[in-house]
């Protein structure tokens, strides 16, 4: 269990420089900072970035992601979809696309709603598998 929380540690460093380094939009500086800190279940990080909670022990560790589309901004809400990379409570990686709501809450972009979409929530293994 040390050696997995050395790991986390590491790898959020690691993501958060490398963030650091590069010209993240807004919408993925914010996304990668919430998800690191919902690793380790750091609520008070968490709360910086988002009204909303993700639990690595019911609902797995963003590894990675990627920024597909930025919806467009209403007055005070848009949306943006990602392909994340999750490793589910059971140790299984997956491809999931998720939706992420944020809304501008005095002054700042939050993250306040996560969902996965259907066509995500199929496995890869399950997709592959041939017809009957």
């Amino acid at each position: 269990m040390r050696g997995a929380l050395a790991l986390s540690v590491v790898s959020a460093v690691w993501a958060l420089s490398s963030a650091a380094c590069s010209s993240a939009s807004l919408e993925e500086q914010t996304l990668l900072r919430f998800f690191v800190a919902a690793r380790t279940l750091d609520s008070t990080v968490i709360r910086k970035y988002a009204t909303i909670g993700f639990n690595p022990r019911t609902e797995g560790i963003v590894q990675t992601f990627t920024v597909k589309s930025v919806g467009p901004a209403s007055q005070d809400r848009k949306e943006v979809t990602i392909e994340a990379v999750v490793l589910d409570p059971q140790g299984m990686r997956a491809r999931r696309t998720l939706v992420a709501t944020f809304e501008r809450i005095e002054g700042r972009w939050l993250v306040t709603g996560l969902r996965q979409t259907p066509a995500s929530q199929t496995s890869r293994e399950a997709s592959s598998a041939p017809p009957n």
